[in-house]
């Protein structure tokens, strides 16, 4: 009885790795990635650099998820990076102008997210413009928004407001935990709603979407939302986090929240051109380009090389992928 117990619990291991090797593989190379950034810098050990990835890990990582609905319905949001930096700068005008009103203007960006998510789905579903394009065209139009008001930062978050990126309940960071809420309601959404089973099905074929039924403007339109949402709090958990509004913080900085973005979501498993996907694959692609970026900036590489090693990454990630679509 017990070696039957013992075959078993074998073969439910054996099941469990081959199911989720792709995961298990990215992070095995995020262990890897720590431990090298260990080894590189005596800084990378410390708690308060252990916190301050984790912050950064948020940041990248609630635009992330909703750059997953996008990719998983076989699309792009470049404007991500332009639409932080819009929210960035109009929430601190806004909470400086009106400290007291700080919940509206909390819901008045999350508003303007849905506005730019349903003018970007409503450009490729209605206009038949590519999504690169589109979205491209967005960020532009976005980033000139917010150069109007200045190139320089400006503002200042309410009294109270900076709780949203450096509260800590308990031992645990605020932001973690509102993070965390979100991965479990995205995978939620991906994995257990019809939306989430639309998404991945628009993602392998549009067509044959279209013929099954499913509506995939607004399919393609939700998805859109959801990711310029993400994009609307990663904008206010900078702005919490920095306390004025930085024009240049989601688009134009070193930090580039939309290549980053994509990046994140790539090495994560989910295939370019959508259909294939998991939330738990980006959050290990979130946290190895967060360790990647950290471990750049302790030991000093020139952001301009950061930029190199990134698009070899997701060149790198797109290889890999169309290799296996081949062999399958």
């Amino acid at each position: 009885m017990t070696n039957e117990a013992a075959r078993f619990s074998s073969r439910s291991f054996q099941r469990f790795v081959d199911e989720n090797r792709e995961q298990l593989t990215i992070y095995g190379i995020l262990l890897i990635i720590t431990v090298i950034g260990t080894v590189l810098s005596s800084q990378f050990r410390t708690s308060t650099n252990f916190f301050n990835v984790l912050r950064q890990a948020v940041a990248l990582g609630m635009v992330s998820i909703g750059q997953t609905f996008v990719i998983l319905s076989g699309g792009i949001d470049l404007s991500v990076g332009a639409a932080i930096s819009l929210v960035a700068v109009y929430t601190a005008n806004l909470m400086k102008a009106y400290p007291a009103m700080t919940l509206p203007i909390v819901a008045l960006m999350l508003l303007l997210g849905l506005a730019i998510g349903l003018f970007n789905g409503t450009l490729i579903t209605r206009l038949k413009i590519a999504p690169f394009i589109a979205t491209m065209a967005t960020g532009s139009i976005l980033q000139g928004l917010v150069l109007l008001n200045g190139k320089r930062p400006s503002g200042k978050i309410a009294p109270g407001w900076n709780y949203f990126a450096e509260g800590m309940v308990g031992p645990v960071p605020f932001p973690v935990i509102v993070f965390a809420v979100l991965i479990l309601l995205a995978i939620f959404v991906i994995h257990r709603t019809v939306l989430g089973r639309y998404i991945i099905a628009t993602g392998g074929s549009e067509r044959i979407a279209r013929y099954s039924a499913i509506r995939t403007n607004l399919v393609l339109n939700a998805a859109y939302i959801i990711c310029s949402l993400g994009a609307v709090l990663t904008g206010l958990f900078i702005t919490s986090r920095m306390g004025i509004g930085d024009p240049q913080v989601g688009g134009l900085s070193y930090d580039r929240f939309d290549l980053d973005s994509i990046t994140a979501v790539l090495v994560g498993g989910t295939r370019l051109g959508g259909g294939k996907g998991t939330v738990i694959g980006t959050i290990a692609g979130v946290l190895i380009v967060a360790v990647l970026n950290n471990i750049f900036n302790l030991v000093g590489v020139n952001t301009f090389y950061q930029w190199i090693v990134k698009g070899i990454i997701i060149l790198l990630a797109v290889a890999a992928y169309s290799s296996r679509k081949t062999a399958e």
